[in-house]
């Protein structure tokens, strides 16, 4: 069977267990086995070019095809904490013709703040988003659009997401989400209701209440080759 018979049918079978899928994610969500609801996140897209950014283990993260961003685009950095496997790889990974912002509750160590400065970087010293929200980053870098999120700022982005991408566009959100299911489920939905679909899941094995999703914009599906499959997050008003 070629790839593309394979897409098809991959996104036959998804549509055909979607309801099911959002009874058991739901279902799960209402219980604390953090472990289990991870496995009943089912993928919402599929993306044939994955590349997994950054240190191997806790920092790294799925993202779909890279090489596809557009010229002089924006990556975010939330959580810098001076690890900047990620920043430093991404940059790369993209051709070097992205503007990279980086963010912190503190401020950076000097090899830090040099390396940002090689990649033509701005890093922020501030607690997201009490101090500093998501989209005065970029008003004060002169940017309009993020091309890449990566967000692990320890239950902020419970109250930093939504602003941003109810108002920006952003093409894809690399969240690490902390807390029992029902806060990982709400997350979700609060995400998937500005049209973002997950292309990944990567348990935290070392933060068992912690969970990396890695999601796409339907907007921005074309510009990465990206499939659509079916919808598995339930509605908010489910």
């Amino acid at each position: 069977m070629c790839l593309l018979e394979s897409i098809k049918q991959l996104r036959k079978n998804a549509l055909l267990t979607a309801e099911n899928d959002r009874k058991l994610l739901f279902n799960a969500s209402r219980l604390t086995n953090n472990q289990d609801f991870y496995r009943k996140v089912v993928e919402e897209a599929y993306c044939g070019q994955k590349k997994r950014i950054g240190e191997k283990g806790d920092g790294g993260k799925y993202v779909c095809n890279p090489k596809k961003v557009m010229k002089d685009c924006t990556l975010v950095s939330l959580g810098v904490n001076n690890q900047i496997g990620f920043d430093k790889h991404i940059y790369e990974a993209t051709g070097r013709k992205c503007k990279i912002l980086g963010a912190d509750i503190y401020q950076q160590e000097q090899p830090t703040r040099d390396a940002y400065e090689k990649m033509n970087g701005e890093l922020f010293a501030a607690k997201i988003p009490n101090d500093l929200t998501i989209p005065q980053m970029l008003e004060k870098s002169g940017r309009i659009d993020v091309e890449f999120l990566k967000i692990d700022i320890e239950k902020g982005e419970f109250t930093a997401l939504e602003p941003l991408i109810k108002d920006y566009f952003v093409c894809q959100i690399f969240i690490e989400i902390h807390g029992l299911p029902s806060d990982h489920l709400r997350m979700l939905q609060i995400i998937a209701k500005y049209g973002f679909r997950i292309f990944n899941v990567d348990e935290n094995l070392l933060c068992p209440l912690c969970c990396e999703y890695s999601m796409i914009s339907e907007l921005c599906m074309a510009q990465f080759e990206v499939v659509p499959l079916a919808i598995t997050i339930p509605q908010l008003n489910t």
